[in-house]
This record gives C-alpha cells, structure tokens and sequence, in this order.
C-alpha cells in the first residue's frame, strides 16, 4: 500500500470503478469485440490489443478494435465515414456483448470483501463505471453484489464519461452522500476524482492503457496491490 501526502477523509460513501477494479473482464469483452470484427469482415484483434484499449467506453473500444489503434480513425482522410461504420456498428456489439458478457467475468481479489465491507460500515455503495449500463448491472446480479451497491451509473446513464466528473457527481446526488471516495485502476478514475475534489484510490493491475498506476499524473492518493487492501485502508480513516 502507498500513500500521498494527501490524508484520506472519513467517507460517507465510496464509489467503485468496476473493470480492472472490481472485475476481470477482459476475456468476455475480448471474445465479443472479436466476433463484432469478424461479422464486419475486418481482422481480428490479440487480446492483449483489447485489454490496452478498454477504459474509455464501448464506443471507443469498437473504433480502435476497427481502426487497429489506440487513436481509432482519428487523423484518417476518410475519418468521418470510418467513425459512421463505428457508430452502426455499436447495436450488434452491444447485443454480442450483453448475451456473454458474465460467461468468464471473475471478480478480482478482494472485490466482494470490499463492497460487502463498505456495506456493513453504513457507507454508500456506487459502481461508476464507463462501461455501457445493461451488461453492468447483468455483471452485478450475477457475483450477488446487489445488495451491498445502491447506485449504479454506467457509461451511457449520462451524456458524459469518466474522466468528466459527472458521473461521481450524480452517484453522490443519488446516495445523498457528502464525502466520497472514487476506488479504480486508470486515468479516467483519477482524473475524475480529482475534477470532483474528491481522493482516489487505485488498485494496481488493472487496464490503465499498459501504463503503471505510478506515472499517474495527477496522481491518486492512494495505491494498493488489490482490493484485499483496502478495508484495511478503510478502518484507517473511520
């Protein structure tokens, strides 16, 4: 466990990214986007291509699983009808994706504890994640965490994404939460957090674009090896 200078706030709530913080899901979103490709008749993709680009949305992921690289069609002659094809295409990913995205999807080490953890301190639960709503609360039903999570705001509740702290506003609003922490694994959890002046906690391992959560800039306030941390770090602030 690493902590900042930064001295971590009792929370009255404590809102969880959920790929690469509370679940591998790699595989399912792997599988998916690859059968999305091959419908498309466009070369498939490795998986470790797919576990770099995730972070950012489905939308994201399908134009760089489309484009072969992390800046999608950005800069391409033809970008506008490229990013058109993306845009059609999202209805059948999203169908693909919803039917098998609990098939290998594992929580990571620590994840239940956690939430349940959370839960038992009389703490608001939120999931905020950039991932689209459907397969989020598919995923939530299917490891029982229903009832430690009262606020679930996916990729597609708002007009926004993380790093837009947006979304932590609204799960706070929902909660009827003051005083928050936002527990993820990349950029986007940070940089939201901080844009809603609130600590972040990062886990390591997780899919922060193959960067180390220690070139963060800015960086978290705390940084664990996995979420069997973290309530430990939790009753350190209570």
């Amino acid at each position: 466990m690493t902590l900042s200078t930064s001295k971590l706030s009792t929370p009255d709530a404590v809102l969880f990214d959920l790929d690469g913080t509370l679940v591998d899901s790699v595989e399912d979103i792997f599988v998916a986007t690859n059968a999305l490709l091959a419908e498309l008749g466009l070369k498939t993709r490795t998986r470790d291509e797919i576990a770099m680009w995730i972070g950012n949305g489905a939308r994201t992921l399908v134009e760089r699983s489309m484009a072969g690289r992390f800046d999608g069609f950005a800069g391409a002659a033809d970008a506008r009808t490229r990013q058109a094809e993306a845009d059609a295409a999202m209805p059948r990913f999203r169908a693909i994706y919803q039917d098998i995205c609990i098939d290998h999807t594992l929580p990571l080490v620590g994840a239940h504890e956690s939430l349940s953890y959370a839960h038992s301190c009389g703490l608001g639960v939120a999931i905020v994640t950039n991932k689209p709503l459907a397969p989020t609360e598919r995923i939530i039903d299917a490891l029982g965490w229903r009832a430690f999570v009262s606020v679930v705001i996916g990729g597609d509740s708002l007009a926004v994404r993380k790093p837009d702290p947006a979304p932590l506003f609204e799960a706070m609003r929902r909660l009827d939460a003051r005083h928050g922490w936002m527990v993820g694994d990349s950029a986007n959890d940070v940089g939201a957090a901080r844009a809603a002046n609130m600590p972040s906690i990062v886990v390591r391992g997780g899919y922060n674009h193959g960067n180390s959560v220690e070139s963060l800039d800015p960086a978290p306030d705390a940084i664990i090896d996995s979420l069997a941390e973290f309530p430990a770090l939790l009753r350190r602030a209570r």
